[in-house]
């Protein structure tokens, strides 16, 4: 072999080796820019130790949807803001022995003849024991008795057009003296109870239910 040629092969080995770091140089190159785009991709959804929760968008958890479903909007019920002189807070359901009575704003011997009355306790639908009393008669609580535990009725809020169904827990008698049955409870859940007479007058049947 000609030194001319020695030469010529020994400048393409050197131009050969030199085209294989270029392109080596460039696949790490392109390795690490992809690495980048990524890296940035993964940064975008995690927040930095700078920020707080306050500044991450706002996350409804399923606890949050629950309790916002327990209260249905009612529009379609028509409830009178007034019966005779007394200013009608709600109206009480209970289809299984068909009721549906507005609550008046006062217990009393003349709001009672007209529909129920809240007896005691916060404003419907709110947190704590909503009572409700009302005359056992046929157009009252006459078949309040008929009622067990499990049954289901709903309360609707006049103003807000908002109802809330009750499940019954408990079912009992007990004379007028016993007024246990109005205590509140302070664990932020909504409950509600209904007294109406026994026949003859001497005993109240009692229906307690919490929200469901």
């Amino acid at each position: 072999m000609t030194v001319y040629a020695r030469a010529k092969r020994a400048k393409e080995k050197k131009s050969n080796k030199k085209k294989i770091t270029t392109c080596i140089i460039l696949l790490v190159l392109l390795i690490a820019i992809a690495y980048l785009m990524i890296s940035n991709k993964l940064w975008e959804v995690k927040p930095t130790s700078e920020e707080t929760i306050a500044d991450l968008p706002p996350n409804n958890t399923e606890e949050e949807i629950v309790v916002e479903e327990k209260q249905d909007e009612i529009s379609y019920v028509e409830i009178p803001e007034k019966m005779g002189n007394y200013e009608v807070l709600g109206q009480l359901v209970i289809e299984k022995i068909g009721v549906t009575k507005n609550i008046l704003n006062i217990s009393e011997n003349a709001s009672l003849k007209l529909s129920v009355a809240k007896l005691y306790g916060p404003n419907v639908n709110e947190s704590g024991n909503f009572c409700i009393s009302g005359h056992n008669w046929n157009n009252m609580l006459k078949r309040l008795s008929e009622m067990q535990v499990g049954d289901i009725f709903y309360v609707i809020n006049r103003e807000t057009k908002t109802k809330v169904n009750y499940k019954i827990y408990n079912m009992y008698t007990c004379v007028p003296e016993d007024l246990s049955c109005l205590e509140q409870n302070d664990d932020g859940k909504r409950e509600v109870t209904l007294i109406t007479c026994n026949p003859g007058g001497l005993t109240r049947l009692i229906c307690k239910a919490h929200e469901i």
